[in-house]
C-alpha cells in the first residue's frame, strides 16, 4: 500500500501516471464465479493503467468480489472497490460496488466490465493523491 502511494507522489512530478496496484480477493465457489475472478485479474494485469498484486500490503485498491450460482451455467456477483486502511489497521474504505450476473460463455467480458466500472474512480483517487503530493 505504501509503495503506490510513494510512487503518486514520485508521479506528481513526473509526466508518467503510475499504474494503480490491485488485489483481488473473492469469494467464488462456483466454476463460473471463479472464472469470472480470473478474467478479472487477468485484465487487470493485461492493462497499462494497473498491476495486479497478491499482498494486501502492497495494494493501493482492493476489488472484492462475492460470486453465487444462479443455475447451471450462470452466476450473480457484487464486486466492491475499497482503499486499504493507509496505516494498515482497521477497515477498508469503500469507493463504491457494481452488482450483476454473468454466463459461462461471457465470463471474460464480464471481468472487463468489472474493471471498466471502476477505472474512473480509481483514476479520480490516483488523480488526487498525485495532486496532494505536489503541495
Amino acid at each position: 500500500m505504501r509503495i503506490l502511494w510513494a510512487a503518486v507522489g514520485l508521479a506528481a512530478w513526473s509526466s508518467a501516471a503510475p499504474a494503480a496496484s490491485i488485489m483481488v480477493r473473492s469469494t467464488s465457489d462456483d466454476a463460473v464465479g471463479q472464472s469470472i475472478v480470473y478474467n478479472l485479474r487477468n485484465e487487470i494485469a493485461g492493462s497499462a493503467l494497473h498491476k495486479v498484486v497478491y499482498n494486501p500490503e502492497d495494494a493501493g485498491f482492493i476489488i472484492s468480489v462475492i460470486t453465487l450460482k444462479l443455475d447451471d451455467g450462470r452466476s450473480v456477483y457484487s464486486a466492491t472497490l475499497l482503499v486499504p486502511p493507509f496505516d494498515g489497521k482497521g477497515f477498508d474504505y469503500y469507493l463504491t460496488g457494481v452488482v450483476g450476473y454473468c454466463g459461462s460463455s461471457v465470463t471474460k467480458s464480464c471481468g472487463s466490465g468489472i474493471l471498466s466500472s471502476f477505472d474512473k474512480d480509481i483514476a479520480d483517487v490516483v488523480s488526487a493523491v498525485a495532486k496532494a503530493a505536489k503541495k
